[in-house]
């Protein structure tokens, strides 16, 4: 039997394409794969039929444009047709003008048709340009719609780069909105072709941007992102241990680094577009702060690692220590290559004002807030409601303790985080509310005010409950603060210890508000607690006051020095409040109460402070005054020791003995009392004596001697000498006394009738605090032997 004949050999066919071989290739690699030629013949067919579908769409789109030229030409050719015509006609008109009136009337028409000629040359002018500036913008927005049906996958040919068609793309959207721009700036009134342009670019980049996005996360997904989370272990969060984490970030190779860093790109000039664009549509227009767009290529690698992360959040319901944990673990651990990988890439994209370290921890920790907002913070809401019913399964006070946990676990998160920033020299881009919350998990406080209330109360509750019992004991109010200083001054203010463990649970209450991210919600929450704390205290120094009042009417050393001691304390408090209300951390709050009105939150309580320790002070001052007016009262009744000649010393014995009590009152306060409202009360009872005296001896009515006179000055030296422990000068404090002893010892010569009237004479006398009658009813008193 003959053997076969070979096959006839194929016939040569010239060298194929670059592309088209490539294509063979990809689809015949085996002689197996010649079973399928006909699928392939079938998937070339489709192709070219919608190659010759697009360049049918091009041809008529060309032929569009082509026309619109054509006639936009055509209107501009003739409209300069006409303004030639006219400078002809113009021109022949003065040529041809004879006599002198024709020229006066031809010249007078020249004026007249010159504005309305330069008018027209203008309107074609911009006719032309408006014409120049629609084809390129037609133009440039046609190569976008291309290039973006390229890229949807509608119209990929053969070895298409999406990566570099989107570049391409991205090229086009910048030329058009660079002559955007120039058109906002020099024609403004083109609203039309700015509009039209503007809605035919947002269709394209409703579709060019999450196509970019499908892009980027599908080569995430191919670099391993989300790295695996089950291996970490917290145990090496504070140690100097290598991370567990692996990041892919650094294991890249050459290849997918360079696929990665190109999609980055694309995402970053998408945004950077992006960005320019709604500053040039919002120019013109005060819409205030406008909230800041995060980076997206940072969202993107973000939210995959956050969702796996939440997986294991909810097995920690129970336990959100470890929630923190993991979640300062996955920034710490990638935050590195955030500076050295992806910033670089951010600056080349020219993308101002983005830092990738700050991207990265506001992304987690934005994430991190969102969570806790969702299934945390509900299950404690819920835990301090079930705990104020019989059957709940824990205490008010153990539900608490639980809020406040959690609310420690925030801070210290807080505080961490913020350190990766801080530790590196960057701060925040700008420092406000709003880019303080993206980096703060108590921003949860500032969408849930209501929240913001129930820790406020538990932290009152909480102070309260420490507080009373220290209050209600004795010691604390006797005990005085060692070294109680003010900054500017060197007054000991003998405050009792109480006032000490008030302020500093006042203060433990103010750090734990320093770290919220809103000046308005950090006033809030230190008025909500603070004032009903403060209000207590003074409540609480009111009834000593009271108790002391009523059982010896302050009569009694102990009870005066338990009013002294409340009176301290209320001096001491009035100045750290004050002291605070001038610290930049509250100046910042002064106008952010909810009532527009400005001034430092805790105003209201330190005017009640003051008017509680005003009140008392004047308190102390009447009851030494009272004492003095009855123990004094036989002394100004005694008429006649004023018209009597003493042998002895001008001493009156009664008069020494009152002087000698309230030495002995003052004496006591002097060391019970602080040195400020000490001063207060010395200077009040002077001048309660100085008008007592005056009123009774030398406006009473009473003849004066001579005797009367020398009697009167000693018993004047002994008060003054009383005085003088605590001012150079006493007399000053007693002024009607000092001025009416110097009238009683002017000498009969020198008075004529109608002279103690004049006020330059009464001024030549040193007589500045008495009255013209007050002066005459005292000289008429004087008696003067014959």
């Amino acid at each position: 039997m003959e053997a076969a004949a070979p096959p006839p050999p194929l016939p040569l066919l010239p060298d194929f394409n670059p592309g088209v071989r490539r294509f063979l290739d990809a689809r015949f690699r085996s002689a197996a794969d010649l079973a399928t030629a006909a699928d392939v013949e079938a998937e070339i067919c489709g192709r070219c039929t919608e190659l010759e579908a697009l360049v049918s769409d091009l041809s008529v789109r060309i032929l569009e444009a082509a026309t619109a030229y054509s006639s936009c030409r055509e209107a501009s050719g003739s409209a300069l047709r006409g303004v030639g015509d006219g400078l002809r006609a113009l021109k022949a008109s003065i040529s041809t003008g004879v006599g002198e009136e024709d020229e006066g009337e031809t010249e007078h028409m020249q004026f007249e048709q010159l504005p309305a000629l330069a008018s027209e040359v203008a309107r074609m002018e911009m006719v032309g340009e408006y014409a120049e500036m629609a084809l390129k913008l037609d133009s440039l927005v046609g190569d976008v719609e291309d290039a973006v049906s390229s890229v949807t996958g509608k119209l990929k040919s053969v070895g298409n780069n999406s990566e570099r068609t989107h570049h391409s793309a991205i090229g086009y959207l910048r030329n058009i909105e660079d002559l955007l721009a120039l058109v906002t700036t020099t024609r403004p009134q083109w609203t039309h072709l700015l509009s039209a342009v503007d809605h035919r670019v947002d269709r394209s980049l409703a579709i060019l941007r999450p196509q970019a996005i499908v892009d980027h996360r599908a080569l995430l997904s191919s670099l391993g992102w989300p790295p695996s989370l089950s291996g970490s272990k917290f145990s090496s969060i504070d140690s100097g241990k290598q991370a567990e984490i692996v990041n892919p970030l650094f294991s890249m190779t050459s290849d997918l680094k360079s696929k990665y860093s190109e999609s980055f790109l694309s995402l970053c000039n998408l945004q950077e577009l992006q960005k320019r664009r709604k500053a040039r549509q919002l120019k013109g227009h005060n819409l205030g702060n406008q909230p800041r767009q995060p980076l997206w290529v940072i969202e993107e690698l973000v939210n995959p690692i956050s969702t796996a992360a939440q997986r294991h959040f909810s097995k920690w319901a129970e336990k959100p220590e470890f929630v923190f944990a993991l979640a300062y673990k996955i920034i710490r651990d990638f935050v590195d290559s955030m500076d050295e990988i992806l910033q670089p890439l951010v600056d080349k994209a020219k993308l101002i004002g983005y830092s990738c370290r700050e991207e990265w921890i506001s992304g987690m920790v934005i994430a991190l807030s969102t969570y806790l907002a969702k299934e945390i913070f509900p299950k404690q809401i819920e835990l301090l409601q079930e705990s104020s019913s019989s059957n709940a399964g824990c205490t008010p006070y153990q539900a608490r303790v639980s809020w406040l946990s959690l609310v420690d676990l925030m801070i210290s998160f807080d505080k961490r985080t913020q350190d990766l920033m801080s530790g590196t020299g960057l701060l925040l881009t700008v420092k406000d509310d709003e880019n303080w919350q993206r980096v703060s998990v108590l921003s949860v406080f500032c969408d849930r005010a209501d929240w913001l209330e129930v820790w406020a109360e538990i932290e009152r509750q909480e102070t309260l409950d420490k507080l009373k019992s220290a209050m209600e004991s004795e010691k604390n109010w006797i005990a005085r603060i060692e070294g109680a200083m003010v900054e500017y001054e060197s007054d000991d203010f003998k405050s009792p210890a109480i006032t000490t463990a008030v302020q500093q649970s006042l203060s433990l209450l103010i750090d734990r508000a320093r770290p919220i991210p809103s000046v308005t919600l950090r006033a809030e929450f230190i008025r909500l607690p603070a004032s009903p704390i403060i209000s207590e205290f003074l409540g609480y120094m009111l009834r000593r006051c009271q108790e002391a009042e009523g059982l010896t009417a302050l009569a009694d050393d102990s009870t005066l020095l338990k009013v002294s001691q409340s009176i301290n304390a209320a001096r001491y408090f009035e100045s750290t409040l004050t002291e605070w209300c001038e610290d930049v951390f509250f100046i910042e709050m002064e106008n952010s109460s909810a009532n527009g009105e400005g001034g430092c939150i805790f105003e209201e309580e330190i005017n009640h402070v003051k008017e509680f320790r005003v009140e008392w002070v004047d308190k102390i001052t009447t009851v030494i005054l009272r004492a003095f007016d009855s123990r004094s009262r036989d002394y100004l009744k005694n008429k006649r020791q004023w018209l009597e000649k003493s042998d002895g010393p001008a001493v009156s014995r009664a008069f020494v003995e009152c002087l000698d009590y309230m030495q002995g009152q003052l004496s006591k306060l002097e060391a019970g009392l602080n040195p400020r409202d000490f001063v207060t009360v010395w200077r009040s009872v002077a001048s309660g004596v100085d008008q007592l005296l005056f009123a009774c001896i030398l406006a009473g009515g009473t003849k004066i001697s001579s005797g009367g006179v020398e009697r009167l000055e000693g018993d004047l030296s002994i008060l003054f000498a009383v005085f003088s422990a605590w001012c150079i000068r006493p007399e000053g404090f007693f002024p009607k006394l000092s001025e009416g002893l110097r009238l009683l010892k002017v000498d009969k010569q020198q008075l004529r009738d109608g002279v103690s009237t004049d006020e330059s004479w009464l001024r030549q006398h040193g007589i500045r605090h008495l009255t013209a009658a007050e002066t005459e009813k005292i000289i008429k008193n004087r008696v003067h032997e014959a």
